[in-house]
């Protein structure tokens, strides 16, 4: 038993050291909300964050990985001083890779205290040397609107060496993060947003008297910028009509005097504009403002060619005027339609606002849609009039009724729910997809029939149009609902099965490596083996060979993994081992 003064010594050490760290805290969070208020560069930011927390919590590395939208990649791009910091930008994980990606996709801190490259989910980088960190901590970065911006992690080289007052802490900073990176969108916007740092400072006093002369002054503005004969700056609106929107067109004189154009700016709307240019071979520059949660877009036309420079600048401008417009109209009032439906909190909300925006109440199925850069490389069709256009062709065949709000590659769409209308609209929906440089994904939430279930049937479209992305390998997918309702406890079951089924897929790996290598198809035959539960027979036929070769077949696998495959332990673990191996062995290699 300890004495009264032993147990005083003590307790007088913990709350020394616990005041300690409180010092140290409110001295990082201090420091971090100050650099903040100063407007300081996003990675600037992210990279003082770094160092104050390695220094709070005694970290020996901490990272910043941030999400690169283009590249539907989590990518390092800030970290401590070491040999990481030569591999900033290159390192780079997909959405639940990892257990950065993990903790990314599950919106959720990941603390691992111990042998962190043996769990399940890790994803080593060798030339990270992560073998010499024994514990972690993976803090998502997420705006308020549960959209994730990045991971924060911190390393120790010792087990048990967070605390959860460093949790805590770690959290906070993530938390900082968010807001201090929200403002810039996308990572491309994070490295060039200084190109066009003067450009709301340079508007006239009197562009901020109204939204429209704001947007005319943007537009008048970002023409010089672009040396542009024609700038139109769009912003969609949430008013009455859900295709509504706020236009600014301006002209360049020269343009005006060379084609005789005797209209106001004031007055030219994008009908007039289209007749305006149709004759005309004008080459055109298109970017959304604010490309994470596009509220509208900036559009420039000239005659010749625009140049990769004219791209980012033009970019940096739309950043630069999504935040101008934000602080004259705020944010509820111009968020996009669709991302205020999909996070609306009850049916209430939902109801409100697709009356707003002109739904009638009537059977209805919903469509989460996403329009994704090509698999090859080649730029998606993003072309909004041209996406839109081929989309009111697919949800208003035979003249239905519909409801589709989104813009710059992100739709929802009401479309009417009949059954005998449902499978013929999928169908619609799949066959755009195999269009030239029209690969999306899409869900589609069950047919509903009273209003209230509307709210409902919309978030199980976004939760099949996730499943779609997770399940697309280069090609377009659509999913429906009711295909994967029943899969909502696979990710849990897939993390308990996951050491099991890595130990057996690294040892089936020979027998891949042996199909590549000698053009057989052992893989096909042990799916098939284990999925009719080991019976030669139905294999057999199953497969169209005697049973004979079927058991030579057998005999070579047996050498190749040193265990007879009619003999696995666990037979489903072994039966999804096969299957995957059996997939990857008729994927096409790149």
């Amino acid at each position: 038993m300890w004495q009264p003064e032993e147990r005083a010594s003590s307790d007088l050490a913990t709350l020394r050291e616990s005041l300690v760290f409180a010092e140290r805290r409110a001295a990082t969070l201090a420091e971090l909300t100050a650099l903040m208020s100063e407007g300081r560069d996003p990675l600037a930011l992210a990279q003082r964050s770094v160092e104050l927390t390695a220094r709070a919590t005694r970290a020996a590395g901490a990272f910043v990985y941030l999400w690169d939208a283009a590249a539907e990649r989590l990518v390092l791009q800030v970290g401590t001083e070491g040999w990481q910091r030569a591999h900033l930008g290159r390192i780079q994980l997909r959405m639940g890779e990892g257990i950065t990606g993990w903790s990314a996709l599950m919106r959720q801190t990941v603390v691992i205290p111990k042998d962190h490259l043996k769990d399940p989910r890790s994803r080593p980088f060798p030339e990270l040397h992560e073998s010499s960190f024994k514990s972690m901590i993976a803090v998502p970065i997420v705006a308020p609107g549960e959209e994730v911006l990045g991971v924060f992690s911190l390393y120790a080289p010792t087990e048990d060496a967070f605390t959860s007052t460093d949790v805590n802490l770690a959290s906070e900073v993530g938390s900082l993060l968010a807001s201090g990176l929200i403002q810039a969108e996308t990572v491309n916007q994070l490295r060039i947003q200084s190109a066009a740092a003067r450009f709301l400072r340079d508007l006239p006093d009197e562009a901020w008297g109204s939204l429209r002369q704001c947007l005319h002054s943007m537009a008048r503005q970002c023409a010089l910028h672009l040396e542009a004969d024609v700038c139109m700056i769009e912003l969609a609106t949430d008013r009455a009509h859900p295709q509504g929107a706020t236009t600014a067109i301006v002209t360049a004189q020269r343009f005006r005097d060379e084609h005789g154009v005797h209209t106001p700016d004031e007055d030219l709307d994008r009908g007039c504009l289209a007749q305006l240019l149709e004759p005309l071979s004008m080459q055109r520059l298109r970017i959304p403002l604010a490309a994470a949660a596009p509220i509208g877009a900036v559009t420039c036309y000239r005659l010749r060619p625009f140049t990769a420079e004219d791209e980012l600048l033009l970019e940096a401008i739309g950043t630069q005027a999504a935040a101008g417009v934000l602080s004259l109209s705020g944010t509820d009032r111009i968020r996009p339609a669709v991302s205020q439906l999909l996070s609306a909190p009850d049916p209430a909300v939902t109801q409100r606002l697709l009356r707003r925006y002109g739904w009638q109440a009537q059977p209805a199925s919903a469509i989460v849609l996403r329009i994704h850069p090509a698999a090859t490389g080649e730029p998606a069709d993003q072309d909004d009039d041209r996406v839109r256009a081929a989309l009111v062709d697919v949800f208003g065949a035979g003249n239905r009724n519909f409801l589709l709000l989104g813009g710059q590659g992100h739709y929802l769409a009401l479309a009417e729910g009949e059954p005998a209308s449902r499978e013929p609209l999928i169908r619609r929906i799949s066959d755009l997809g195999r269009r030239p440089r029209m690969r999306l994904t899409a869900g589609i939430g069950p047919a509903v029939s009273a209003p209230d279930q509307a709210h409902a049937a919309i978030q199980q479209a976004l939760v099949a149009s996730q499943w779609a992305e997770l399940a697309a390998s280069g090609g377009s997918t659509v999913v429906r609902y009711e295909d994967v309702a029943h899969l909502r406890q696979l990710p849990s079951t897939a993390l308990e099965m996951s050491a099991p089924l890595k130990t057996l897929l690294d040892a089936l790996g020979a027998v891949a490596r042996y199909d590549l290598d000698n053009g057989t198809d052992l893989a096909q035959t042990l799916d098939a083996l284990l999925a009719n539960s080991g019976s030669v027979t139905e294999t057999s036929s199953e497969l169209f060979i005697h049973r004979n070769t079927l058991r030579q077949r057998i005999q070579r696998i047996e050498e190749l993994i040193g265990q007879s495959p009619e003999h696995f332990e666990d037979a489903v673990i072994a039966g999804l081992a096969a299957r995957l191996i059996s997939r990857a062995r008729k994927q096409p290699r790149r």
